[in-house]
């Protein structure tokens, strides 16, 4: 192998690699020696950072769960809340497009139910947060109900991700970012004003 292997730089190359397997060939026709090969690191090494298959599929999510949470609060910092919600949907929909092989394994692991026995927690933690932080935007905005305004505009962005990911070979994203993004702030103006 040569060399040592940073450990932020052995984690990330581990948790890449899974998200690659697990989406080419299933999360159980993957093992951790596949994993640990595709990373370049040892199995030893492997096991130091994840004791199972099972934590390094929770670790995945725990991820990207992560680096939501650090964009969402980034997006609330100098901001109007109307102009945090216009950045998040960009962050949205800029994640559809560049975290495709992530989404596609998160949509397989919530439709598997073993699987998704394994990341239930992890995922509830993310929808929880989420909600939360798009609830604030809305209360901030003075939209009332702004908790169940909150899941519908989750719910719309959930639907979208699923066409997009699983549904259509060629769907206009674009297209619909500009009019979902629009039709969220009239939402949010609507109800501003009721």
């Amino acid at each position: 192998m040569g060399g040592l292997v940073r450990p932020q730089t052995g984690r990330m190359k581990l948790l890449q690699a899974a998200m690659t397997l697990f989406e080419a060939n299933g999360y159980f026709a993957t093992t951790i020696e596949q994993i640990s090969q595709q990373a370049g690191v040892s199995k030893g090494l492997t096991y130091n950072y994840f004791r199972s298959k099972e934590e390094l599929l929770i670790a995945l999510v725990e991820d990207a769960t992560s680096r939501m949470a650090s964009v969402s609060s980034e997006l609330s910092e100098g901001r109007s809340a109307s102009e945090s919600v216009a950045s998040f949907l960009n962050v949205f929909f800029t994640f559809l497009k560049t975290e495709k092989t992530y989404l596609k394994l998160q949509l397989t692991i919530l439709h598997t139910p073993e699987l998704r026995k394994i990341v239930d927690a992890a995922v509830k933690q993310r929808a929880e947060m989420l909600l939360k932080q798009v609830s604030r935007w809305m209360k901030d905005l003075g939209v009332e109900k702004s908790r169940d305004n909150a899941r519908i505009i989750l719910a719309m962005l959930d639907g979208v991700a699923l066409h997009y990911l699983s549904i259509y070979d060629k769907y206009p994203l674009d297209a619909v970012q500009k009019q979902l993004t629009r039709n969220i702030l009239d939402l949010c103006r609507q109800h501003k004003d009721e």
